[in-house]
């Protein structure tokens, strides 16, 4: 693989992941609602159903 290429997909994930990590520390009980996501997914909530299950 070229390194340039490799770079720029590392470049690409590091600034994907900052805007995630930036849009859920903004938001108003944004960490607690990704734990109550992670909880409901690791207890066998359906993908459709955490959005009810959690308030979103």
């Amino acid at each position: 693989m070229n390194n340039d290429l490799f770079k720029g997909v590392l470049i690409l994930v590091g600034l994907f992941l900052a805007v995630v990590v930036g849009s859920i520390a903004l938001t108003d009980n944004g960490w607690q609602k990704v734990g109550c996501a992670g909880r409901a997914i690791t207890s066998g909530v359906s993908l459709s159903n955490v959005a009810s299950v959690c308030g979103f």
